[in-house]
């Protein structure tokens, strides 16, 4: 493998734009967003008080699908068994692999620093319809052309449907060596007593939020009170449990990954 002459410094991404493409960064290119339509429609949206739930919805930069698709597969296992029904546009879906997939050529080659990679993944816990993202790590401190972002369908004979404007792919860098470095070892709780008397109060007050939310849903049965979610949720994993951290990452909850800025022409 040639090395890369001009490696990316370390804490950039860069995403070069395929050339002569028109591409408009902003329409199609951001940072992951904290918010799920199915997450807004649960009551009091008591889902955003699940610290590592928006957490991971953060992680990274979203690409756009965009235009509108109807993807239909009839169950067979050629490319030409995926019927793809869209408007013309250079980076609309294709059907390209078969058995049930479909293709989404990306309009950027992406770069990162030396003995990292990306991580290519569906939108974090967005529910589509009948269609399941293929997770793929690419070596993007090296390689020297793009990659393809795929979905599966998992519905035969009807389309789905992929509309223009959701987040088609996720990506965020990864250390290479970080998982073949990493040592899973497996303990006991009683060898650490201290760590082992946060935990049971940590039980404890889970245990006693869960007997509340239920006690709620009973009276809401009973009575016609929709329950308001007040004083039944603990924030005690944004705060941690130690007043000693105060730190950024003590009390982190969502990651902030910066807008693109464009350098083009620049």
């Amino acid at each position: 493998m040639t090395q890369n002459p001009f490696p990316v410094p370390a804490g950039k991404l860069i995403a070069y734009a395929i050339p002569g493409a028109q591409i408009d960064v902003k329409a199609c290119l951001r940072p992951c967003r904290p918010k799920r339509d199915w997450m807004d429609a649960v009551p009091q949206k008591y889902i955003y008080r699940c610290v590592p739930l928006i957490s991971a919805n953060t992680q990274g930069w979203e690409i756009i699908n965009p235009v509108d698709a109807d993807v239909t597969w009839n169950g067979g296992e050629t490319n030409l068994d995926v019927q793809v029904d869209a408007a013309q546009h250079p980076f609309a879906p294709q059907s390209h692999f078969g058995s049930g997939m479909a293709t989404w050529y990306l309009p950027f080659l992406f770069r990162t620093p030396p003995d990292m990679g990306l991580i290519v993944t569906g939108p974090a816990n967005h529910e589509h319809n009948d269609a399941v993202p293929l997770d793929a790590f690419v070596r993007t401190d090296w390689l020297p052309f793009p990659f393809t972002m795929n979905w599966r369908l998992t519905r035969k004979g009807r389309p789905v449907r992929f509309k223009a404007g959701e987040a088609i792919c996720r990506v965020f860098p990864f250390p290479l060596t970080l998982l073949n470095e990493t040592e899973l070892e497996v303990h006991d709780l009683s060898d650490d007593p201290a760590f082992m008397a946060q935990v049971q109060d940590w039980n404890d007050r889970r245990q006693a939020n869960v007997a509340s939310a239920s006690d709620a849903v009973g009276k809401w049965l009973d009575s016609g009170d929709k329950p308001t979610g007040e004083g039944a949720w603990s924030a005690a994993y944004v705060r941690r449990s130690s007043d000693k951290l105060k730190s950024f990452d003590a009390v982190q909850t969502v990651f902030k990954c910066a807008k693109p800025v464009d350098k083009r022409g620049a």
